[in-house]
């Protein structure tokens, strides 16, 4: 129950949404040989052999419990998450361990983009982790930051990274928020961990992060 809480809200602090596509030319992106690529990114990042890929189905229905658990009863903000839905895509979903494997915690690293072209006061990373940290401030849930926004490059990318963190039922469940403008998106992903080991190994996972083009 606590690892699929904090993925569901982990999904949604990045201002995700649903599995629909706001625009023709951008795709999910596809798997093969352990590798994900995306065509309209270009990118593409291995994925580890042990690692268990989430389909499109079950991202969307852990995001609408992410949703409901953090807008609770404030109608205005469930109003803003149904909004973000027609912009945002879902890129992919990695678990350590398949979902109800007998772990205390299933470390994961997502990624999600939205369409921010309209928004056109948003032009960095930290802009839009700017209204993200907004957005989990203005729900239920006691998210702490315990650093402010810094800047990483990976694999030639200048991402703003958001540390942030919450502790439920005494586990302390630490995430990392990378953003990066690209085109009409602010594409990003978002570590989620619980301890120095799996932090290594999810760095490890997004340092494979590579440019195709």
């Amino acid at each position: 129950m606590i690892r699929s809480f904090i993925i569901a809200i982990g999904l949604l602090l990045s201002i995700t949404g649903c599995d629909s596509k706001p625009e023709a030319d951008i795709d999910y992106g596809t798997i093969s040989n352990n590798v994900y690529s995306n065509k309209y990114f270009d990118i593409s990042i291995n994925v580890p052999d042990t690692w268990f890929v989430q389909s499109q189905a079950d991202q969307k229905a852990l995001m609408e419990t992410g949703s409901n658990l953090m807008a609770g009863d404030d109608k205005n903000l469930k109003k803003l998450i149904k909004e973000s839905e027609k912009q945002t895509v879902n890129l992919f979903t990695f678990f350590k361990f398949e979902p109800g494997a007998p772990v205390d915690f299933n470390p994961s690293i997502i990624s999600v983009a939205e369409r921010v072209a309209h928004m056109p006061g948003i032009k960095k990373g930290s802009d839009y982790l700017f209204h993200t940290r907004k957005l989990i401030e203005s729900g239920q849930l006691n998210y702490e930051f315990p650093n402010d926004v810094y800047t990483k490059e990976v694999s030639g990318l200048s991402f703003d990274v958001m540390p942030a963190q919450i502790t439920v039922n005494n586990t302390t469940v630490y995430q990392e928020y990378y953003v990066v403008i690209i085109k009409d998106y602010a594409l990003a992903f978002i570590l989620s961990f619980s301890s120095d080991s799996d932090k290594k190994e999810l760095d490890s996972i997004l340092n494979e992060l590579k440019l195709t083009k």
